[in-house]
């Protein structure tokens, strides 16, 4: 996994490695190294991850799946008009609290901004706004700078009285997006072998709220719900059935639709739902293994040479290993401790294999090293860039503006410790050894170099 910096001074190229870490006996997520690509080419990029390899004896051909985050995701426009009204306006922050405390008892709230590149903040944007939609309301339709195009723009959208259902509207339906969102947040392995479920879960949901139940996905007008009937939450239909008689809301309905069948669409065209690879990857669940067959296996390990397993020898005995594993249940390492009580699978699918991986013959020897090297490979696909950027956000806090000396060799020094350190550090027991150690490092660093 890597990931590039969009600082305006030197650029840093984050590289990740996620593998059956043989020290914790699970799946862990590394820090590799943090290359300098002030000039971003594909060929640049390449060369720093290729090198960065090499330095720690890695093998690119070896590598199973690789994740590079280049994609702008900085789109659309700019729609935060009210959240800028305030931001550097003492004054108006304080109109605006008056105003709200001579209607209400609490303390207003502050006006959130929705971030693009933050994929969980918009649902609480739209709380927010909601929770605080009539005081808003009142304020900009009293605000002395009514003469104001930027404060005309924000009234002429509060008067709007389909602007409140939309945001209703929307209150309902983002929490099922960002639960999927969620997922890659996580980005551990347990996201792996569930993100085909899923994603078909999300779309069958949307779908259920706007088409009829045998339209097979079919978007076409003639096979949406009725009005009455789509999908828009409780608190929705109060606020549109106290509105009928008061303004036409057929648009209301209409961007109802636009809605679900945008969104329909879009996932449909970016999930993979055409390659069945992460469907078969379902059998890293270890709850779910033995349903599959052993065609799948040997599908998934012809899809990842780099594994080591696509010779004829090592393709028979992992077809051998498979079907013993799957006839020997009584053998699995116990489920209990990888399965919780309502069969959902614990983040526990990387200590399982690995518990897997140590089964012995009666003679002493491994029982199912092929299998456990191809499961080893199959967990160690990353899903998401979640932990790129936990890495810039790690990044942050070590090189700050107090500390811009520092050099590269010590940010990585300090990233390695912060990012590959399997305790935590309130755990840790320094020993006399240790400490004299550290005295002397310090002595010789303070010293500096001596004839």
């Amino acid at each position: 996994m890597m990931d590039e910096s969009n600082d305006k001074t030197d650029k840093s190229c984050i590289i990740l490695i996620r593998l059956l870490d043989f020290y914790v006996g699970d799946v862990r997520t590394r820090f590799l190294d943090m290359p300098m690509v002030n000039i971003g080419t594909a060929r640049n990029l390449f060369d720093a991850l290729k090198l960065s390899l090499s330095k720690k004896g890695l093998d690119f051909e070896k590598c199973v799946a690789f994740m590079s985050d280049t994609t702008n995701v900085m789109k659309g426009v700019r729609s935060v008009d009210i959240f800028y009204f305030f931001l550097h306006s003492s004054k108006r922050k304080q109109q605006f609290a008056d105003n709200w405390c001579s209607f209400f008892t609490s303390e207003p709230e502050t006006i959130l901004k929705h971030c693009t590149t933050r994929w969980l903040s918009i649902l609480r944007c739209v709380d927010r706004y909601l929770s605080q939609y009539d005081g808003l309301k009142s304020y900009f339709l009293s605000c002395d700078e009514s003469e104001s195009s930027k404060v005309y723009s924000i009234v002429e959208r509060l008067e709007n009285p389909l602007t409140k259902p939309l945001l209703l509207f929307l209150s309902f339906i983002l929490p099922s997006m960002d639960r999927f969102n969620r997922l890659f947040k996580k980005s551990t392995e347990n996201t792996t072998c569930q993100l085909y479920n899923e994603m078909s879960r999300l779309v069958r949901l949307y779908a259920s709220n706007v088409l009829k139940a045998d339209s097979t996905l079919n978007l076409a007008r003639e096979s949406h719900l009725d009005d009455e009937n789509l999908g828009m939450g409780d608190d929705t239909w109060t606020f549109v059935a106290e509105l009928e008689s008061e303004c036409d809301t057929k648009p209301f309905y209409t961007a109802v639709r636009m809605f679900y069948v945008a969104t329909i669409r879009k996932m449909l065209k970016k999930f993979p739902f055409g390659d069945s690879l992460l469907k078969d990857l379902g059998i890293i669940n270890p709850k779910l293994v033995s349903s599959y067959s052993v065609s799948t296996v040997i599908k998934l390990d012809k899809r990842f040479p780099q594994v080591g397993l696509s010779d004829t020898h090592s393709l028979d005995k992992l077809r051998e290993e498979f079907m013993d594993f799957s006839l020997s249940p009584a053998d699995h390492p116990p489920m209990e401790k990888y399965i919780s009580a309502d069969k959902t699978l614990k983040p526990r699918a990387g200590a399982f294999w690995w518990e897997v991986s140590k089964l012995k013959t009666l003679d002493g020897e491994e029982r199912f090293p092929y299998l456990s090297k191809l499961m080893a490979g199959l967990l160690s696909i990353p899903v998401s860039n979640a932990d790129s950027e936990r890495g810039f956000s790690m990044l942050r806090k070590i090189h700050t503006d107090q500390r811009p000396s520092l050099k590269q060799d010590t940010i990585i020094a300090l990233m390695t410790m912060k990012f590959n350190c399997n305790s935590n550090c309130y755990n840790s027991i320094f020993t006399e050894e240790l400490l004299a150690q550290c005295k002397k490092a310090t002595y010789l660093a303070v010293k500096g170099p001596g004839p």
